[in-house]
C-alpha cells in the first residue's frame, strides 16, 4: 500500500528513509507538543471563563452606571442665571462637555470586551490549514484532527482505512439522518468544489488501495471524507505531523498572548470605570453637592488616568526596568487598544477639564 500525500500545493523531494532513532525522537516530540497545546488551551479556558468579567458586568450595567445616567438626565432642566442671554448656548456646551467623557467611559470597556471576544474567535477558529488547498477557506477549529501517519506502518494504515469505512463507523462519525447528511455534505462538497476532501481520502485513491468495503456506496464514503476535511484531519507523514504541530504551537501562542493581555486590560478598565462610579454616586445623590461640578470632576479624573490604567499590564511586564523601553520594541498587536483610544481619551481630558472649570464658574456665580 502507498498512502502518500500528494498535496496540490506542495512538492516534496525524495527523502532518505528515517531511522528508528529519528522516528522515536519525532514521536517523543509530538507527545511534548500535545501537552503544550493542551496547556495553552487550559490557560485560555481559565480566562475565558472570566469570573472577573462575569461578576463585574452585572454591576457595571445594573446599578452604578444606570444611576449616574439617571442623575444626569434628571438635571438636564437645571437653569443657571449667570449665563444670561447665552443660557442655551452655555448649557448646551456644558452638557456636551459632560456627555463626551460619560459616553467614552462606557464605550472603552465595551470596545475592549468586543476585541476580547474577537480574539477568542481567532484563537479557536481558522480558515487556513497546512496540507489543504489554499483556496479552501471553510472555517474550522484551530486544533485539527489527528490521523495515524501512513509512513509509520502501511499495514496499520490499511487496517485503519478498512475499519473506518464500515457503515457502523461512518454512522458513528456523522450521526445525521440520511436526508440531513446528504443535504449537508453534498452542499459542503459542492460549495468547496470537492477541496474539502483530503487528498488521500479521495474515492479514486481509496479504490486503488482496495480499502473500501464492497457494499459501500460512493456518496456515503465521500460524505465521511468531507467530515474528515471539516475536522481538518489529514494523513500526514510523521515529518509533516511534526512540522504542523510546530506551526500550531506558534499560532496558538501568538493569539493567546494577545488574548490574555486583552482580557486583563478589559478587566481593569471595567474596574476603573466602576470604581469612579462607586465614588461619584454618593456625592451626586447628595442635594447639597453641585451635581455638574462633581460629575465633571469625576470624569476628569477618569480621563486623566484612563491611559495609565490601560498601560498598566505593559508596565508590569517591564517592571524590572527603570523605564519603559523604546515603544518600537513592543509588538503593536499587544497595544492595539491603547493606540486606538488614545486620541479619544486625550480629547476627553481636555473636554472634562473645560466642564470642571465651566461648572465651577456657574455654581460660584449663583
Amino acid at each position: 500500500m502507498t498512502a502518500t500525500i500528494n498535496d496540490t500545493t506542495q512538492t516534496e523531494a525524495v527523502q532518505p528513509p528515517l531511522t528508528d532513532q529519528e522516528r522515536n525522537a519525532m514521536r517523543a516530540f509530538l507527545q511534548r507538543c500535545e501537552v503544550r497545546l493542551s496547556t495553552l488551551h487550559r490557560i485560555a479556558t481559565a480566562f475565558i471563563g472570566g469570573a472577573g468579567l462575569l461578576l463585574l458586568l452585572p454591576v457595571f450595567f445594573k446599578d452604578e452606571v444606570v444611576t449616574i445616567i439617571k442623575i444626569f438626565l434628571a438635571h438636564l432642566t437645571d437653569t443657571f442665571p449667570a449665563l444670561g442671554a447665552n443660557h442655551t448656548l452655555g448649557i448646551t456646551l456644558l452638557y456636551v462637555c459632560l456627555a463626551y467623557p460619560v459616553i467614552l467611559s462606557l464605550s472603552i470597556p465595551l470596545y475592549a470586551l468586543y476585541l476580547l471576544l474577537k480574539d477568542i474567535v481567532h484563537f479557536y477558529f481558522t480558515i487556513y490549514t497546512p496540507g489543504f488547498n489554499p483556496s479552501l477557506i471553510t472555517p474550522s477549529f484551530a486544533l485539527g484532527g489527528l490521523a495515524f501517519s501512513p509512513d509509520e506502518s502501511e499495514n496499520v494504515k490499511r487496517g485503519v482505512y478498512e475499519y473506518q469505512y464500515h457503515t457502523s463507523s461512518i454512522n458513528y462519525t456523522i450521526p445525521f439522518s440520511n436526508e440531513k447528511r446528504e443535504r449537508y455534505f453534498e452542499e459542503t462538497i459542492r460549495n468547496t468544489d470537492g477541496k474539502i476532501i483530503p487528498a488521500t481520502r479521495r474515492w479514486e485513491v481509496l479504490a486503488e488501495q482496495n480499502v473500501i468495503p464492497s457494499d459501500a456506496d460512493r456518496p456515503t464514503v465521500e460524505h465521511f471524507n468531507a467530515a474528515l476535511g471539516l475536522a481538518r484531519t489529514l494523513d500526514r507523514p510523521l515529518v509533516r505531523e511534526v512540522a504542523n504541530t510546530e506551526l500550531a504551537l506558534v499560532r496558538h501562542i501568538l493569539y493567546l498572548r494577545r488574548l490574555m493581555l486583552r482580557y486583563i486590560k478589559t478587566l481593569i478598565m471595567f474596574i476603573w470605570t466602576a470604581m469612579i462610579s462607586f465614588v461619584l454616586i454618593p456625592f451626586l445623590q447628595d442635594d447639597k453637592m453641585p451635581t455638574f461640578f462633581v460629575m465633571a470632576s469625576g470624569y476628569f479624573v477618569w480621563s486623566l488616568f484612563a491611559m495609565p490604567v490601560l498601560r498598566l499590564p505593559m508596565r508590569w511586564i517591564y517592571r524590572h526596568r527603570q523605564a519603559m523601553p523604546d515603544r518600537t520594541h513592543i509588538d503593536q498587536q499587544l497595544v492595539v487598544l491603547e493606540s486606538q483610544v488614545e486620541v479619544f481619551i486625550k480629547i476627553s481630558v481636555v473636554i472634562s477639564a473645560v466642564a470642571v472649570l465651566f461648572s465651577l464658574y456657574l455654581y460660584a456665580a449663583q
